[in-house]
């Protein structure tokens, strides 16, 4: 059963490197830094801002998130973004990120897990 969803959509060039602190966690941060290119590390900072903003969205509430470095959004072997968190367990969590010249967006849809 879906239980929300979210989407967000970012201009790259609107969002600052001052808030790197304030948007990733220090694990988000390194894989950040992975990336030679200015340009590719301002894609994954307005892409880990979107996605987080459709988190927070599909959730319909930010009661529970105390800022978005608590949303930990990693991308496992085949590149596929997922979220890090134990608090969550109970639900599936489905991500998708996407860059295109000047804007980033994140998609999240929740559901309630089958048992």
């Amino acid at each position: 059963m879906i239980l929300g969803i979210g989407i967000d959509i970012v201009e790259i060039s609107r969002v600052s490197e001052s808030l790197i602190s304030k948007i990733l966690s220090p694990e988000e941060i390194d894989q950040r830094n992975g990336y030679l290119s200015e340009k590719r590390q301002k894609e994954y900072l307005a892409g880990r801002f979107a996605v987080k903003e459709a988190i927070k969205k599909a959730f319909q509430s930010y009661d529970g998130f105390s800022g978005m470095d608590d949303l930990v959004v990693l991308n496992d072997e085949a590149g596929k973004p997922y979220l890090k968190s134990p608090s969550f367990s109970d639900k599936t969590i489905h991500l998708s990120l996407s860059h295109e010249r000047e804007y980033a967006i994140g998609f999240c849809v929740v559901e309630k897990k089958e048992i």
